[in-house]
C-alpha cells in the first residue's frame, strides 16, 4: 500500500522543479533534453503505445484508461520517478495519460490561428 502525504515546505521547491504536467513545452525543453524537442513523457508514452500495438486500435483516443492508474502515473512523472509502463500501465491508461498531458499544457500544441487554417484546409478551402 502506498503512503499518502503532502509535500512539506522544505521539499516543495524540488517537487515543483520536477513537475511536467501543466508546464509550457518550451520550459520542458529547457529543463530536459536541449537537443530533443519532444518532451520525455511524450516519447516514453508513445514508444510504449507503439510497442504494445496501441496504434492498431480503432478509436485510439476514445478509450479511457483506469483513472486511478492515470493519476498515479501522473504523480510519479511529476515527482521525477522512473516509470515502467510495461509493469505499471496498460495501453488505455497510457493513452489517457498522454491525452491528459496535452490537455494540461497552458498553450495548445497547435495555436488557435493555425488551427483555423488547418481546419479550412481539411475542408478543401485554402485561405493562407
Amino acid at each position: 500500500m502506498r503512503k499518502s502525504s503532502s509535500p512539506s515546505l522544505s521539499n516543495c521547491n524540488s517537487v515543483l522543479a520536477n513537475k511536467i504536467f501543466g508546464i509550457p513545452l518550451d520550459e520542458l525543453q529547457q529543463e530536459g533534453q536541449p537537443d530533443n524537442e519532444v518532451p520525455f513523457i511524450v516519447r516514453h508514452v508513445v514508444d510504449y503505445i507503439e510497442e504494445h500495438g496501441g496504434l492498431e486500435q480503432e478509436g485510439l483516443f476514445q478509450v479511457n484508461g483506469n483513472a486511478e492508474t492515470v493519476e498515479w502515473l501522473r504523480q510519479r512523472y511529476d515527482n521525477g520517478e522512473d516509470v515502467d509502463l510495461v509493469k505499471e500501465a496498460d495501453v488505455p491508461s497510457a493513452i489517457s495519460l498522454l491525452r491528459f498531458f496535452l490537455q494540461e499544457l497552458p498553450e495548445p500544441v497547435i495555436p488557435g490561428s493555425l488551427h483555423i487554417h488547418l481546419m479550412q484546409l481539411s475542408q478543401g478551402k485554402n485561405y493562407f
